[in-house]
């Protein structure tokens, strides 16, 4: 009988040929609801420039800031902003006392555009954190004002163009 059931649920199904690592490399599109909601968040989350971070960073061998990846393991791999922390995005709540134990410690968040930061620092400031920014542009704009990467080992000086 399961036989017949899968077989009559599968029958004139079109097979689906797409390859889901197609899906991979496209983004989905945005929806209004989901830019309204960013909109929102943006009003109650500090937002920090690429050369106010760099400036804070050059100010001495240790910063007065944590400063978060919470970009997706991949994404870390391929490029970051020296002296970042990578937590992930899905992790971010969980870990974040290991790292940041005070809730007012200053504390930077990072993705590639700034979109994924802004939605993890207004989880963090709902957690009690008060000093709570995401950087503008993200990892994106950090690279294109030409600010310093590091690259893992194993990548060419030609492979960071990529990143």
């Amino acid at each position: 009988m399961l036989i017949l059931i899968e077989i009559s649920c599968s029958y004139g199904r079109k097979k689906n040929k797409t390859n889901k690592n197609d899906y991979a490399n496209k983004k989905a599109p945005t929806s209004n609801l989901f830019a309204t909601y960013v909109s929102k968040l943006r009003e109650n989350v500090k937002e920090v420039s690429v050369d106010d971070v760099a400036a804070a960073l050059k100010a001495g061998p240790k910063p007065t800031f944590h400063l978060f990846d919470v970009r997706e393991t991949t994404e870390w791999n391929e490029g970051r902003i020296p002296q970042a922390f990578y937590t992930g995005r899905g992790n971010l709540e969980r870990d974040i006392e290991h790292y940041a134990p005070d809730v007012f410690d200053d504390i930077v968040l990072y993705c590639a555009g700034g979109v994924r930061s802004i939605i993890a620092a207004d989880a963090l400031q709902r957690m009690g954190y008060k000093n709570v920014s995401s950087l503008v542009g993200g990892y994106g704009a950090w690279k294109s004002a030409g600010k310093e990467i590091v690259v893992p080992r194993g990548k060419t000086y030609s492979d960071r163009e990529e990143y």
